[in-house]
């Protein structure tokens, strides 16, 4: 068992979900009135608030309140947050990998193409089928572009 940090002084923390690798870890953080943001943790002691790192995402008063699973390869995270165009609390649903990042390693680089040219004509490997970049059924020229186009990216 390990101590994961905490957003900040004024922030008690509490993890929810983990991935299977044990590397990221996502939850919520809760001020002393009671206001709560969705967190990650990717190193001990390195507490992220999901609502700064996605902010070009949330609009006008919107807030991720808190990160309830995530993907057993950390993709993905799932929760609750506030809508503020609808007024109400909703799901969300956020897709952490950068586009074209086949090994969700955040750099798009030579391991992403081969990955795509590898699968090329099929529907992917594995059961989340990651090379097929645009979900449409298989892999093809369009994943095979979206990799190109960002190659380079996050590296």
């Amino acid at each position: 068992m390990q101590n994961l940090g905490t957003l900040s002084n004024q922030y008690e923390t509490h993890a929810l979900s983990v991935t299977a690798n044990g590397t990221i870890v996502v939850g919520r953080a809760v001020d002393a009135q009671g206001r709560q943001r969705a967190v990650r943790w990717r190193t001990v002691g390195q507490t992220e608030d999901l609502n700064q790192v996605y902010t070009a995402l949330l609009q006008g008063g919107s807030l991720l309140r808190a990160a309830h699973s995530v993907s057993w390869d950390g993709r993905y995270i799932a929760g609750e947050g506030y809508n503020a165009a609808a007024g109400r609390s909703e799901a969300f649903l956020l897709d952490t990998w950068r586009q074209g990042d086949v090994n969700g390693s955040g750099c798009i680089d030579d391991a992403d193409l081969l990955a795509v040219l590898f699968t090329f004509g099929s529907q992917g490997s594995g059961l989340t089928q990651h090379e097929d970049i645009n979900k449409d059924g298989i892999v093809d020229d369009a994943d095979l572009l979206l990799v190109l186009f960002n190659f380079g990216s996050g590296c």
